[in-house]
């Protein structure tokens, strides 16, 4: 039943944002408004399926679907307080990078994600390229909303997915796109995120606090890759000798 269940969030994720792929190549929608508006959707339809059909009658303050059995559940690693999701997302990032950077869909994808008119050129079939890798990010997050309800939650609820659309652009941003650097910055923001109920007991201090972290760092990145190059210690120009900077002129 787990295995299903994975199957049927992957095949969810992978049509939902899928449609964003197919925007993108064939309206020319850019991906990232696309994916954040489908996800509005998806939250208000998951609302309404979990404060009506699907709602358990017993949950009356927070609404949300009936709880899932302890068989069907997905419990932690052994000696520690970490769920398996976790090696999940290790692998999915560890394939992911195989099939980047190893094989020629990877290959044929970097180029279409690049450079539409380039791929053309060669011959490469854009349109199930983009839908296609599109559709596949799609389902690692339908896998990550199973790993959310059967390992952490135990059920459906309104607050399932808040925040985490932005969270992950911030993740994608951070590590360049590479699904290898995603795995520390993930683990890195997962912490700040996790550590909100602790500032909150320990310096009286919002939980939202880590929203202001996790701001302030995307804000220090962003300066930093401006700034990279402008001044001597940074910029590999000025390491070079006269003579070097004639001849390259």
């Amino acid at each position: 039943v787990i295995l299903l269940m994975g199957v049927g969030g992957v095949a969810a994720g992978g049509i939902w944002i899928g449609a964003v792929g197919a925007l993108r190549h064939y309206r020319a929608v850019n991906e990232t408004i696309s994916s954040l508006l489908m996800a509005y959707i998806a939250i208000a339809l998951m609302n309404y399926l979990v404060e009506g059909p699907l709602r358990d009658p017993a949950s009356l303050n927070k609404p949300s679907t009936q709880p899932l059995a302890d068989i069907y559940r997905i419990g932690n690693i052994l000696g520690m307080e970490v769920h398996w999701g976790l090696v999940v997302g290790i692998l999915a990032c560890v394939l992911s990078w195989l099939l980047i950077e190893k094989t020629r869909w990877g290959f044929a994808a970097r180029i279409a994600g690049g450079n539409v008119r380039a791929a053309q050129v060669q011959g490469l079939a854009v349109g199930p390229l983009i839908v296609g890798f599109t559709a596949l990010a799609g389902g690692f997050a339908g896998l990550a909303g199973m790993l959310e309800v059967a390992a952490v939650q135990g059920s459906a609820n309104g607050s399932l997915a808040a925040g985490y659309g932005y969270t992950g652009i911030l993740v994608a941003f951070l590590a360049r796109h590479n699904p290898l650097a995603i795995i520390p910055v993930a683990i890195l923001l997962g912490g700040i995120d996790a550590s909100g109920g602790l500032i909150q007991r320990r310096m009286d201090l919002p939980d939202a606090t880590v929203l202001v972290l996790q701001g302030m760092l995307f804000i220090v990145i962003l300066f930093s890759e401006t700034l990279y190059g402008r001044f001597k210690p940074f910029n590999p120009d000025l390491w070079q000798g006269p003579d070097v900077l004639k001849g390259s002129a």
